[in-house]
């Protein structure tokens, strides 16, 4: 007598998520070639605004009067404001018709799947996302397709704040925000319309092999109200940012700091070269800020790099490693279980 194991949970039969594979040039390579890429093109953004060796060595000038209370108060509302996303991606992929995992779950999920940003490429974090989706009984294809929805809608929610300085004189490689917002508006229409928006998931969800049935429904006000959503979170990420300016000890514009930092990540995240922006990131923001705060601009961005990525990574690392010990012992589980009924004799051997 023959009986099987029922694989624990439930199976997203239309998307088998692997590791996305290199083509072409060996990975090496390719690391090699956006590491050249990120660094050439910070140099560029670096040289055109004029930081000398001394600005760029010095962190002395981006800390005058640290306050620690202030600077605390930046990493609970950074940390809200990640937390605030997350969930936001729960309640996407509750609306695109899977089911809604909920707050602690998509936290969990969108933190530890956020690890791959980190990593050379832009798919290792929508591959994270899809395979935590599917060991919590999501559909791995709904998973990762609010990641890129909620990517999008958080791409356009910056380029909104960021307006100010992405339509200023102070962008160092020319003036490409006009473009920039353009093509992020064209994104925001696409979703707004229903028979465009439906038509992209489509796409997606043939290549993902998933009926057309499980296609979600959506009014002409989906894209801008998602939009809003993501603007609340990008409220937190500003005043989380103003605030550890201040907890550096220097004055400068709440709006105009905020606007910098938003349009510092959002041309970051367009390199896409550059894991998590890296160095790209940086040379902008040194850009935008340096007519507020002179030479302390250089420091202050360094030392946002170290603040963002420390309070990322600890819950993220944390939470990844909850995952990777949760995983095995669910392999214990039915391991377990198997063994029992080969014992009992349900299972030939």
């Amino acid at each position: 007598m023959t009986a099987s194991v029922v694989p624990r949970g439930p199976r997203d039969p239309g998307m088998r998520v692997e590791e996305p594979r290199s083509k072409g040039l060996p990975r090496p390579v390719k690391w090699a070639i956006q590491l050249l890429l990120t660094a050439g093109v910070t140099w560029l953004i670096v040289h055109r605004i004029g930081v000398s060796l001394d600005e760029a060595l010095a962190l002395g000038p981006a800390i005058p009067d640290p306050a620690a209370g202030w600077l605390l108060l930046s990493v609970l509302l950074l940390l809200t404001g990640f937390a605030f996303t997350a969930t936001l991606w729960g309640r996407l992929v509750g609306e695109l018709g899977s089911r809604n995992p909920g707050a602690w779950s998509s936290v969990r999920i969108v933190l530890a799947a956020n690890l791959g940003r980190y990593l050379p490429g832009k798919l290792w974090q929508m591959a994270g996302l899809a395979l935590l989706s599917r060991r919590a009984g999501v559909s791995a294809t709904v998973g990762a397709t609010a990641g890129v929805l909620g990517q999008t809608f958080a791409l356009a929610a910056a380029a909104v704040l960021a307006i100010p300085v992405l339509l200023g004189p102070g962008l160092p490689a020319g003036r490409p925000g006009l473009w920039v917002i353009a093509a992020l508006a064209l994104c925001i229409a696409g979703a707004s319309v229903p028979p465009l928006f439906r038509g992209g998931l489509r796409v997606i969800f043939r290549l993902a092999r998933r009926s057309d049935a499980d296609l979600p429904r959506t009014g002409p006000l989906f894209g801008p109200r998602w939009l809003g959503w993501h603007a609340l979170s990008w409220v937190l990420y500003g005043a989380a940012f103003v605030v550890f300016v201040r907890g550096l000890g220097l004055p400068g514009n709440g709006l105009e700091l905020a606007a910098a930092f938003a349009a510092a990540y959002l041309l970051g995240y367009i390199a896409f070269f550059a894991p998590a922006g890296i160095g790209v990131r940086e040379g902008f923001l040194i850009a935008f800020l340096r007519p507020e705060l002179g030479s302390a601009a250089v420091g202050v961005a360094v030392l946002t790099r170290i603040w963002m990525t420390v309070v990322e990574l600890v819950p993220a690392g944390g939470l990844a490693l909850w995952e990777i010990l949760r995983g095995d012992r669910d392999a214990r589980v039915d391991e377990s279980v198997l063994e029992e009924s080969r014992h009992e004799g349900r299972v030939d051997t």
